[in-house]
């Protein structure tokens, strides 16, 4: 009976485990450095919509740490929303390019892809997210849900 519950608590772990380690994180790094100052001010930026100004604190960021796929991602949404597109696929192909599982690299280059008519290349991503999400995660419902509206012609914030 105690091997019984020990396996099943092990089991529940186990499955779980994704979920505990990535709560309360934004951040799809392998990274285990902290964020820098001029990360944190990035993303307080980019919250506020003032992507521009985003733009340089992350651009100071890479200084310190240029293999950080989290910082390019933010470039590349950065940009994306000031609507300079190749710019923007520069910067996500590079956040891939270290990590080809960013889960928030994925969603928001796919994203980038719906704005410029591309939605088979969004449904690749979409894909690739499900892989990597096989207990599911809000990267792929979003850019799923971002593709069905695309396709109904439903106006949408990507």
């Amino acid at each position: 009976m105690y091997f019984l519950k020990l396996f099943t608590v092990s089991v529940f772990l186990i499955i779980n485990s994704n979920n505990v380690f990535s709560a309360g994180s934004s951040s799809d790094s392998n990274n285990a450095k902290t964020k820098s100052l001029a990360y944190l001010s990035a993303e307080k930026l980019i919250n506020k919509k003032q992507y521009s100004d985003a733009i340089v604190k992350l651009n100071d960021a890479l200084v310190t740490d240029s293999k950080n796929a989290d910082i390019y991602n933010y470039l590349g949404f950065s940009h994306r929303k000031l609507g300079k597109m190749e710019d923007a696929a520069f910067f996500y192909n590079k956040a891939l390019e270290i990590n080809p599982k960013h889960k928030g690299a994925l969603e928001y280059q796919g994203e980038m892809f719906l704005t410029l008519n591309q939605i088979g290349k969004a449904e690749e991503n979409l894909k690739k997210l499900d892989k990597i999400c096989f207990l599911g995660c809000s990267e792929f419902d979003k850019l799923k849900k971002s593709i069905m509206d695309k396709k109904s012609g439903k106006k949408s914030s990507y």
